[in-house]
């Protein structure tokens, strides 16, 4: 690349070594680094007796910091502000940089980029489940760097992008939290002078068993917590279900995860959720159309009125201790407003939802767009 110059990693990185003698009846930082280059952070702030490894070394703010370990892995970063004077094991390198050769701010972006993680694998030695970090191979690696003036035009670049996608990003926040007002509104104003009705005379359960065949596939639905909808499994033989009683789901069904359903595991099986499985544990109950939507029982029973009914049918401790009670289910009275009314909510309901299924695909756009920058960046290409 034009202008570009090729240094050894150890042209700007100085190892420290600032050696600490932990005491019994001192504080201290600890500090952790996360893999995939998604930096370094506090990890707590604990007393020197709770230390068991007494020799540690100290990290200081805007050091670069790796772990022999798992450097191959992506755990490197520069030291944040709140972790400076943070201790940690030989396990962990710092280096001082020579910033007249390379910009700190453009050595993030290499971190995050994950540029040492191929340097730390041609580094490392050993056994594939015991590689280290070899030092000295590691500093005789070779990268090209343009010059300082030139990094902090790419750096200043990219955090420009990065500050309009955060910008972005929170705009979506509002307008959703917006949507979301306005649809708890509707329907509180729609149940005002609703009438309340069971669920065995609204949507009561249908359980459609199926007869296994041993060499046949059976796609799985799974149902996210809090409100998020369906997810595909991937499919079993009959011999692979075994002795599991499984039943068949149908668009339109409203799905209970009778286990998590105190935390929000409902949702509606969609056009691609037909004719999939779940096991004994998903209960579905069919909407009398002439009576109520579905999607309209759905936004009933994820509002907070209507986890306060799942709760409490669902007796016991947290997680698989606290199961459903069918019986009880039934007995939930629903408020049942005019079907007009509910078609009216409904349409506005995939409004919203056709909204935010716009804002997940900018979101993915926006996160895909900052690899792709960095890309270009260090190829020259910004």
């Amino acid at each position: 690349m034009k202008n570009w110059t090729t240094y050894r990693l150890g042209d700007f990185l100085e190892r420290q070594y600032d050696s600490v003698s932990v005491d019994s009846f001192t504080k201290y930082k600890r500090i952790t680094i996360k893999t995939k280059g998604q930096g370094i952070e506090l990890r707590d702030e604990v007393e020197g007796v709770e230390i068991g490894t007494k020799n540690q070394f100290k990290a200081k703010h805007n050091q670069f910091l790796l772990s022999k370990i798992d450097a191959m892995n992506g755990a490197f970063g520069i030291v944040p502000p709140e972790c400076d004077e943070g201790i940690i094991t030989g396990n962990f390198w710092t280096y001082n940089l020579n910033e007249k050769i390379i910009d700190r701010e453009y050595l993030r972006l290499l971190c995050i980029k994950q540029e040492f993680t191929k340097f730390s694998l041609a580094a490392s030695e050993g056994t594939t489940n015991r590689k280290y970090l070899r030092e000295n191979k590691f500093l005789n690696l070779s990268i090209s760097l343009p010059l300082l003036p030139e990094q902090q035009r790419i750096v200043s670049k990219i955090e420009n992008v990065k500050q309009r996608i955060e910008e972005i990003k929170k705009i979506r926040e509002g307008q959703t939290k917006d949507i979301n007002n306005l649809l708890f509104s509707r329907y509180t104003d729609l149940i005002k002078n609703a009438k309340w009705l069971p669920m065995k005379e609204v949507a009561p359960i249908i359980r459609r068993e199926v007869k296994l065949n041993d060499d046949e596939l059976y796609p799985e639905l799974g149902i996210r917590c809090f409100g998020k909808g369906t997810f595909h499994k991937p499919a079993l033989t009959g011999l692979e279900v075994a002795k599991k009683k499984i039943f068949q789901i149908k668009k339109g069904d409203l799905v209970f995860s009778n286990v998590f359903a105190w935390e929000g595991g409902i949702a509606v099986a969609k056009e691609e959720d037909n004719d999939r499985y779940g096991s004994h544990r998903f209960i579905s109950c069919v909407a009398d159309k002439e009576k109520v939507f579905e999607e309209f029982l759905c936004f009933h029973f994820l509002s907070p009125n209507g986890l306060e009914d799942i709760n409490a049918c669902s007796p016991g401790g947290a997680g698989r201790n606290k199961t459903l009670g069918l019986d009880k289910l039934m007995k939930i009275k629903i408020p049942i407003p005019d079907i007009t009314l509910q078609a009216e909510f409904v349409d506005l309901l995939h409004k919203v939802n056709a909204i935010k299924e716009q804002h997940s695909e900018t979101e993915k756009e926006l996160t895909e767009l900052m690899p792709a920058l960095l890309d270009k960046a260090f190829k020259g290409e910004l």
